[in-house]
């Protein structure tokens, strides 16, 4: 089933004479409006202009119904993959993850995702692809893709492998070493998302990914608004997750919250974690002065609204969207270490402010009502010379 082509020409990469074929690997619900999500579309898309009607999309979460509507409401012109093998390496990765998530982050009764029961990728399916593309190495293993050398290219998207005992972070998806290390030194091109992963993946198993950085789907748009003045405010955005729930609880501390009211600076909270967020923390945010807006039809309108954006993340791989999202838009970045990497930061000087970990409430206050009051420059040029060097690094990637 295909769907009409939309037209993301303003990426900047040109089509090749000859139109090989592609195959894309998904792991999203397609559902989530999360950072899964928005790569996944930043990929999707560079895919369909350099192999233009010539790209394959194996579904390994969504159904075939639900694949097909993210692909209408995205206007992706792809082929979505449907028949025995298809549903049968689907139905094996939905039994993977909700076992792993059962055995070992519910029960306990293991410490790491495995992979017993693998679904191969047809070996015809390897020669009919000048390129395969998987997102997450997750699917590496569960498909085989070593047996596809050079042409299979992975993007971790995370370090995946004893994160939990590496960053102190709650339980969740966890590979082992092994399996980690494994992707790696197979054959395949894996590229890392950010230069905090890459380096990571270095000390770990002395190899050194390339880094291809986020670009979120509506760039054009938040770079349209980075030249404008903002109101004196502070934004925090973000889904639903634990992560983001842990921020907030550090958002709705009184000294903070004191600190930027005394200075007259109010705070918004918006996004799917005001739906999942503990009523306490709302209301203990509310009390102090900030404004719950729930979720937003647009991230621009949302960027409109704000000067700073405050994202007091802790130890964490992968990359942070909403701190890439507010410096495309021109708004100064609080953050940790983990918040925005040397290679974010260094695309945008002047705009981050790090803060140190563990987050002390009246500091976080003071770093944010400094950042209100510092006039940043137009950051119009330096968005776009980031999106074009991200664009051209991606384009080298996937071509053949």
């Amino acid at each position: 089933m295909k769907h009409a082509a939309k037209d993301v020409r303003p990426l900047g990469i040109t089509r090749p004479s000859v139109e090989p074929r592609a195959l894309y690997i998904s792991p999203i619900d397609m559902q989530a409006d999360n950072g899964m999500a928005r790569r996944q579309e930043q990929l999707l898309n560079a895919l369909c202009m350099i192999y233009p009607d010539s790209v394959d999309l194996l579904s390994l979460s969504a159904s075939y119904a639900k694949s097909s509507a993210w692909l209408r409401k995205k206007g992706l012109k792809v082929n979505l993959l449907r028949g025995i093998f298809p549903a049968a390496a689907r139905w094996n990765a939905t039994l993977w993850y909700g076992g792993g998530v059962i055995l070992c982050n519910k029960l306990r009764w293991i410490s790491r995702f495995y992979f017993p029961l693998r679904t191969p990728l047809p070996a015809s399916w390897l020669r009919r692809y000048d390129l395969i593309l998987c997102f997450y190495p997750w699917f590496h293993r569960l498909l085989g893709l070593e047996r596809g050398g050079k042409k299979v290219i992975v993007d971790t998207g995370d370090i995946m492998a004893d994160r939990h005992e590496r960053t102190g972070a709650r339980r969740w998806i966890s590979m082992t070493a092994k399996d980690e290390r494994a992707v790696l030194e197979s054959d395949c091109r894996s590229l890392a998302i950010s230069q905090d992963d890459s380096d990571e993946f270095r000390r770990l198993y002395g190899i050194q990914l390339p880094v291809v950085p986020f670009v979120p789907p509506d760039y054009m748009e938040l770079i349209g608004i980075a030249r404008y003045e903002r109101p004196p405010k502070v934004g925090f955005m973000g889904a639903p997750s634990y992560v983001n729930e842990e921020i907030l609880r550090t958002l709705s501390e009184p000294d903070f919250l004191e600190c930027l009211s005394s200075h007259g600076v109010e705070l918004l909270i918006a996004g799917g974690i005001c739906q999942t967020a503990s009523p306490s923390v709302l209301a203990a945010l509310e009390r102090g002065g900030a404004r719950i807006l729930g979720r937003i039809p647009s991230i621009v309108d949302y960027y409109r609204q704000i000067r700073v954006t405050v994202n007091p993340v802790g130890p964490s791989t992968g990359v942070k969207i909403k701190s890439v999202e507010t410096l495309l838009a021109g708004c100064s970045l609080i953050t940790t270490r983990w918040g925005a990497d040397r290679l974010l930061a260094g695309a945008f000087p002047g705009y981050v402010t790090y803060i140190d970990w563990p987050i002390e409430s009246r500091r976080l206050g003071d770093a944010c009502v400094a950042a209100i009051r510092r006039a940043n420059p137009d950051g119009t040029e330096v968005a776009k010379k980031y999106v074009q060097s991200t664009v051209q690094t991606l384009k080298a990637m996937l071509s053949i």
